[in-house]
Order: structure tokens, then C-alpha cells, then sequence
């Protein structure tokens, strides 16, 4: 199991890119070395989903994108009762769903 979400960084130019890309956005370079995607950001956005699939055990999904302070956006689960845009929070790794009686894990962003 992974230990942690990773971003890409490019070797030439430093671009950080998640998810990771064929080639930089940046410089279109193609080696990238792994960067662990931690700390904390702010919760640009947030939506809730309610339709979903079976495997699935609570009624619903809170999902965030977060601009995180080492400069990459990313997308995951938010736990948080209330949230707002402007938020600061916290990544993670955790459990974002269950298939098949497996837990998947993912982001998961809680309040600073």
C-alpha cells in the first residue's frame, strides 16, 4: 500500500504537477522525481456528491480542490462539518472509499 499521494516534480525545471503528466506543463520535460503532497493549503473550492456507487458506505461524499502551500493543486475527500472556501487545511492519507471490502486510500484534507 502507498504511503503517501504524490506529486511529479520536473527534474528540469521544478514544475510540481498533479496528477502526474507525460511531459512538464511547464518546460515539456519528461523526468520527474516523486514529491510526497503534505502539509497544508487552502480549500479553493467544494462540492457534495450524493449519487454513488454501492460501495460507498456513508450517504455522501465531500470533495475538495486545495491549493496546497507547496504549490500544487490536488483533489480529495474533505472532513469537515462545514466547510468554505478559504479554509485552511491539512492533506493526509486516509481512506476515501471501500471496493470490494478493500480500503482505498487517498487525500483526505481536515481543518488547520
Amino acid at each position: 500500500m502507498a504511503r503517501n499521494v504524490e506529486a511529479a516534480k520536473c527534474k528540469a525545471c521544478g514544475k510540481l504537477s498533479y496528477p502526474t503528466h507525460f511531459y512538464c506543463p511547464g518546460c515539456h520535460g519528461r523526468k520527474f522525481e516523486p514529491v510526497a503532497i503534505e502539509g497544508e493549503g487552502t480549500l479553493l473550492t467544494w462540492t457534495r456528491a450524493y449519487a454513488l456507487p454501492l460501495d460507498y458506505v456513508d450517504l455522501f461524499i465531500t470533495l475538495g480542490m486545495v491549493e496546497m502551500d507547496m504549490g500544487v493543486r490536488a483533489t480529495g475527500r474533505l472532513d469537515i462539518a462545514e466547510p468554505h472556501s478559504g479554509a485552511r487545511v491539512r492533506a493526509s492519507l486516509g481512506t476515501v472509499r471501500e471496493i470490494g471490502g478493500k480500503e482505498v486510500t487517498g487525500l483526505v484534507f481536515t481543518a488547520v
